[in-house]
């Protein structure tokens, strides 16, 4: 590299007649300039309008390095605005006077008031699982750097601790208290909108014991009349299809029930949502509606084929061929139908350790398959991970699991279905 560098330097002045070491000590000299100077060299070296554009193109950058510190002053600013204190208040003080009109409130303010206590039940969580999420990044990085540790290990940790962490205790039970007090107000109508915000509301906050009051509430609370002042309530009608919760929202609240290892809670909530006779009619409604009416009109169309199919042939009386065709026509639509519906009623692949009891009628088990996979959920949340060590449970809540299974028709662990045991 030395002689290289000796080369490039040669070209660049004449050389005198002087020895090797002579000139090897005063290129040495030149060399110990600086290596950042070369390209200063080169621009240099450059055309005149190459260098004037380079230079406001550098000109130009100078901007955009000085505003990064201000968008980051805006955002800082921004976030320190946002103060949940402050928007719990704001959302009690709406609520308070909706407590004390004594007119019925509108089911748009009610809405609002709801998702508005939603969105500070994300800004907690979000703003809990960032702060446990660093510590834990912190942490781990410490100790993978001192010990050594897996990064899988300590990647899994992390995840683990900000799955589970809980907002603000006392900003969780006001936003929860006043989601709570809104819905159980004699002037407010629960309606879908507003069942799903508070649902939500309390899964994220972790409230999981008032989910069996207000699913209670959403099929039994007297119906406020409209524009009523004072405020006539109307009887409710709990097996109707709009008293039924949806499956989503059950299927929520009881995840919640579930990390919390709470069972008595979690048989209150299933009673409440699933076993609930609204539930079935709405079930009835949405999912065989469709087809049992194609079931009804199935005749009529088979004998509007039949007569249509009559008329290509000539060996036979039309009357006779037409009673043959609808004859043939309704055969095959009763029974691909039929088998249909016994593969839809006896599919079982979805059961892991809960299953019916034999002699249950096949309507039975297609209207309360989300009970059964509620039972099982809950089953398999409380028993053994290992399919190999299941059945080996033992203990009073696992004893009142399975008696409170056996009362509803279905069986836990049954032997054949085990695994080894087939």
């Amino acid at each position: 590299m030395k002689r290289a560098a000796l080369t490039a330097h040669k070209g660049s002045r004449p050389h005198g007649s002087i020895c090797q070491l002579c000139q090897f000590s005063t290129s040495a000299s030149k060399r110990s300039l600086p290596i950042v100077r070369l390209p200063i060299v080169r621009e240099s070296r450059a055309p005149a309008s190459n260098f004037q554009v380079q230079t406001s193109k550098r000109i130009n950058k100078l901007p955009l390095h000085s505003a990064v510190p201000i968008a980051r002053r805006y955002a800082s600013a921004s976030t320190k605005n946002t103060n949940p204190d402050l928007a719990v208040k704001e959302i009690a003080r709406d609520a308070s006077a909706l407590h004390e009109s004594n007119t019925v409130a509108s089911n748009e303010v009610v809405v609002q008031l709801l998702q508005r206590c939603q969105r500070v039940a994300e800004y907690l969580v979000s703003q809990e699982r960032d702060q446990s999420e660093g510590s834990s990044g912190d942490e781990g990085n410490a100790i993978s750097s001192l010990l050594g540790l897996e990064e899988k290990q300590t990647a899994a940790k992390s995840k683990a601790q900000a799955q589970s962490s809980y907002p603000d205790p006392r900003l969780a039970d006001s936003v929860s208290q006043i989601a709570i007090d809104i819905v159980k107000d004699e002037k407010v109508f629960i309606s879908p909108e507003a069942l799903s915000s508070c649902t939500q509301t309390l899964t994220l906050l972790r409230r999981a014991e008032h989910f069996p009051e207000i699913f209670n509430l959403y099929a039994n609370k007297p119906v406020p009349e409209e524009n009523s002042s004072p405020v006539k309530l109307l009887k409710p009608n709990p097996k109707s299809v709009n008293s039924a919760v949806p499956a989503e929202l059950a299927n929520m609240a009881l995840g919640v029930a579930i990390e919390q290892k709470n069972l008595p809670l979690v048989l209150a909530i299933i009673d409440n949502t699933f076993c609930a006779p609204a539930f079935h009619r709405a079930k009835i409604f949405k999912k065989a509606g469709v087809p049992l009416a194609g079931l009804a009109a199935a005749p009529a169309a088979c004998y509007a084929i039949a007569s249509w199919a009559a008329t290509f042939q000539n060996t036979m009386d039309p009357n006779v061929a037409t009673g043959i065709a609808f004859a043939a026509t309704l055969a095959y639509v009763g029974g691909t139908s039929s088998m249909g519906i016994l593969a839809i009623t006896t599919a079982n692949d979805q059961m892991e350790r809960v299953v019916w009891i034999p002699g249950i009628p096949l309507r039975q088990r297609w209207l309360r398959e989300e009970e059964r996979a509620a039972m099982d959920r809950v089953a398999v949340a409380w028993g053994f991970k290992d399919p190999y060590m299941r059945g080996e449970e033992v203990g009073e809540e696992w004893a009142s699991l399975r008696e409170f299974i056996g009362m509803r028709g279905m069986i836990l662990d049954k032997t054949e279905l085990m695994e080894g045991m087939e």
